[in-house]
């Protein structure tokens, strides 16, 4: 039975405190889980920190490490049992992205978190990168108290 090398997409979410405080051995401690799979690494990069919605090993906050990579697909179970053994890996999430080409995955940007203005709406923040995207409103739905 052959063997396929398929391109994946990996969400790897890392303790805050631990990424923040020394980004090189974090984004390293990556490479080293995906180097042992024998991965070819086409893309890492540090994609955000966020507060979690619920705390994971008793951390509230959490940095997010997206990677895309090449490799066997039994060799993604033992990126997940490495990623569990971990201490500073909190959990990963792995698909395939076969479809995505080099370019696409160069440009992808980590989408605003969604906030609550005062008036009661709902909107995403602006980024304040290069380019700020445009605001999505989304409206509240008044609820029929009557129908009840």
């Amino acid at each position: 039975m052959a063997i396929h090398n398929r391109q994946y997409e990996a969400m790897f979410l890392l303790n805050a405190g631990y990424a923040s405080g020394n980004w090189e051995a974090a984004k390293g401690e990556v490479e080293h889980i995906l180097h042992r799979a024998n991965a070819e690494i086409l893309h890492l990069r540090k994609w955000d920190e966020r507060r979690l919605a619920f705390q994971i090993k008793s951390n509230k906050r959490g940095t997010y490490v997206l990677a895309f990579f090449r490799c066997d697909g039994p060799k993604v179970a033992g990126i997940e049992r490495d990623v569990a053994l971990s201490e500073n890996i909190l959990r990963v999430l792995v698909i395939k992205a076969d479809h995505l080409a080099l370019k696409d995955i160069e440009n992808m940007m980590p989408q605003q978190p969604i906030a609550e203005d005062h008036s009661g709406r709902l909107h995403r923040r602006s980024g304040g990168g290069e380019r700020a995207p445009e605001r999505e409103v989304l409206e509240e739905i008044p609820m029929d108290t009557d129908a009840r």
